[in-house]
Parts: structure tokens; sequence; C-alpha cells
């Protein structure tokens, strides 16, 4: 009895460790949202995010797709361009948290170690803004365009707590200061200005 006691204990052990490594192998390539393609993605390298897009050089613009799971339970999760930099100051951030079960979606310039986090306009047009949840996720769409029509963009993510209806400041430790990439959007490479390395994947 003692023996098949520690079998089962053993199998239950590796059951629930094989789903644990499935789940930590999940990458952008599995993901998948109603009505919507993109061309490339990649998954970036901390903050468990993932971004999608489709560029069109024609018209300099690029639909995106930001996946990330919030940091604490019913926190917000934001993805942002810097125009003038590779860090936080100065990017233009779309940020998405929950309202009563529903993803709220705002855009708001970073402009001090403090911001508002109010929405507000950016320096670049934006337009077809939504959100959505799935699972623990928080996904944000968009349709940016692009500053000067470029193909190379840095990009900065961020995830933190959210106080009632207000946005707490995010951690400045670890993590938090690692999510930062330079990105091209035509070949997809993804080059570190800070942070870890990221894996670029075409979805076709």
């Amino acid at each position: 009895m003692a023996h098949s006691a520690t079998y089962r204990s053993l199998l239950l052990l590796c059951i629930v460790g094989s789903l644990i490594c499935a789940s930590s192998a999940q990458t952008c390539r599995s993901q998948n949202f109603a009505n919507k393609n993109f061309q490339t993605c990649v998954d970036l390298p901390v903050l468990n995010a993932f971004l999608h897009w489709t560029y069109f050089p024609s018209n300099g613009t690029v639909d995106i797709a930001y996946r990330a799971t919030p940091s604490v339970a019913g926190g917000w999760v934001a993805w942002a361009i810097n125009p003038t930099g590779t860090r936080m100051l100065g990017s233009q951030a779309i940020v998405g948290y929950l309202v009563s079960g529903t993803v709220n979606v705002i855009t708001t310039s970073v402009n001090s170690y403090t911001p508002s986090m109010q929405n507000g306009s950016l320096s670049f047009t934006v337009s077809n803004l939504a959100g959505e949840s799935s699972g623990n996720d928080i996904i944000l769409f968009a349709t940016l365009s692009l500053p000067s029509n470029s193909s190379t963009l840095n990009q900065v993510w961020q995830s933190g707590p959210m106080s009632g209806t207000t946005h707490s400041p995010h951690s400045t430790t670890g993590a938090n200061v690692q999510s930062m990439r330079t990105l091209d959007l035509l070949s997809g490479q993804s080059t570190s200005t800070g942070g870890g390395d990221s894996k670029t994947r075409r979805k076709n």
C-alpha cells in the first residue's frame, strides 16, 4: 500500500510539472484572435508579454496586438513607442486595465517619472483602439501611424497594480526595468536596449 501511495504521488507530481512546463512554454505563435490576423509576432523577453503586428509600408501604418499578463491580479498593462529615446521618458503608451470585467483602453504620454496616466492624445495618430481579456491576460489592439513612416521602433512595455480606478506605479526593479527593445518591423529583428533576448516568429 505504501508503494502504491508513493507511486500515485509521483504520478501526480509529474502531471502537475508537465502542465506547468506546457504553460511556461507558451509562444506568440500559439495565440489567435477572433477576426484578426497578424503577419509577425515576437515573444518579448520579460513581463510575460507578446507583440503581434502587420506593417503596411505604403502608408506607414502598423496594426498591432499586445498581449500580456498583469504583474498582479487586477493590474494594468501598457505597450509604448518612444519616438525620441529608448527608455520610458517620452514614451507614447497604450494602456489597458479591467473595469467591471471589461478591458478599458487609454492612450497617454509618459513625460515624467511620475506620469499622470490620464487619457490623452499621443504624438502620432492612433486608431482602432480596442481591448479584450483572455484568461489572466489583457490584449490591446491598435492601428498606429508611424512617426516619419519609420519601420524601426523603440518599444517599451510595462505592467503595474491598480488602486481602485487609479494606476499605481510599476516596480522599479527586475523585469520592469528590462522591458525595452528596438524592433525592425520589416525584418522582425528585435534588438536589446537593456532587456533580454526575444524571439521573432513569422505567423505564416
